[in-house]
């Protein structure tokens, strides 16, 4: 089925209109899962639509297919895709795969895999760029171009996107909420640290926090009385973990990590800046959301993610 834009509105308000015995969540559906595409008659692109806010304009063209007409899975992409149009595309980047680099036998990158995505769905006409980074260790919402057009946009616009982190630490950050800020510079061997003064491959650096919850080892909400206890030092913090969301001001390298083991609150499985031994080396931070400018469209574009199962639940060496 083919249908024309007559004014300009979101996709998820345009298939309504097409299909008013639909439910919306049908309709996500349909989005979500690549039924949808949309040509632009100015350029003559089109591509799959995988967000149902993506805003249409008047006279493009939107063509929706049954299920059965859908890609099949073997020719589905590796990881999991969050927001694509013809210009941007956010994937889920799981713990331990890099960010960037070649995707190898020995060694996976989510550039690697997501460039071949998206070298084959546009068969050649397209390829991906790198936005932005995460660390190896951390997970979550990961962006990239699909043109040098939208790649420059986004990284001259960085300072207008806004990111937030979920940060499971140990122990009680001094504050309910509060800033990190520092100048951070690496080593030899790859480590972070902050120092007091500007000083050569130095980079200033800011990092909030805000206080979401306190938690017990086996991922359990500690109540309100009880914090009291352990705030006024009747109770020892040590056992006790904080989720704190986590906003960047700036992106270094290991800025988040490295800020929050300064603030004496290390974020729980990463060794590498003081997290205990004892717990899973499974460092507990995510990028759960990113708000971003849309390189092409006059609007802003929000991808979040949930946090996942188990993320307060903490996990000893000992378990097998």
């Amino acid at each position: 089925m083919r249908m024309e834009v007559k004014k300009a509105a979101t996709l998820l308000e345009i298939l309504q209109q097409a299909f008013p015995e639909s439910s919306r969540t049908h309709l996500k559906k349909m989005i979500r899962y690549g039924c949808v595409r949309v040509m632009e008659c100015k350029n003559l692109k089109d591509g799959i639509v995988r967000h149902p806010e993506y805003l249409l304009n008047s006279g493009w063209h939107v063509e929706v297919r049954k299920y059965q007409e859908r890609d099949s899975l073997k020719e589905r992409p590796p990881f999991r895709i969050l927001f694509e149009d013809e210009y941007i595309l956010a994937v889920y980047k799981p713990a331990g795969i890099l960010s960037s680099g070649r995707t190898t036998e020995k060694v996976r990158s989510m550039f690697g895999m997501v460039n071949s995505y998206v070298v084959k769905s546009t068969r050649g006409k397209q390829r991906a760029y790198t936005v932005h980074r995460l660390d190896r260790e951390v997970s979550g919402i990961l962006l990239f171009a699909k043109d040098e057009e939208s790649k420059f946009f986004m990284q001259e616009h960085w300072t207008e996107v806004e990111k937030y982190y979920y940060a499971l630490v140990h122990g009680l950050p001094p504050a309910k909420a509060g800033t990190c800020q520092s100048w951070l510079k690496e080593n030899s061997q790859q480590v972070v640290y902050s120092v007091k003064n500007e000083v050569p491959g130095a980079k200033w650096s800011v990092t909030h926090y805000k206080h979401l919850a306190t938690y017990t080892w086996e991922g359990k909400e500690v109540d309100a009385d009880a914090l009291k206890l352990v705030q006024a030092g009747k109770e020892h913090p040590d056992s006790l973990f904080s989720l704190l969301r986590i906003k960047l001001e700036t992106g270094r390298k290991n800025q988040i990590r490295v800020h929050l083991s300064d603030m004496g609150c290390p974020i729980v499985g990463d060794r590498k800046y003081g997290g205990d031994s004892k717990v899973k080396r499974t460092v507990r931070l995510l990028a759960y959301s990113i708000y971003f400018p849309h390189p092409m469209q006059t609007r802003r574009v929000n991808v979040e993610i949930p946090m996942p199962e188990g993320f307060v639940y903490i996990g000893s060496t000992n378990e097998y």
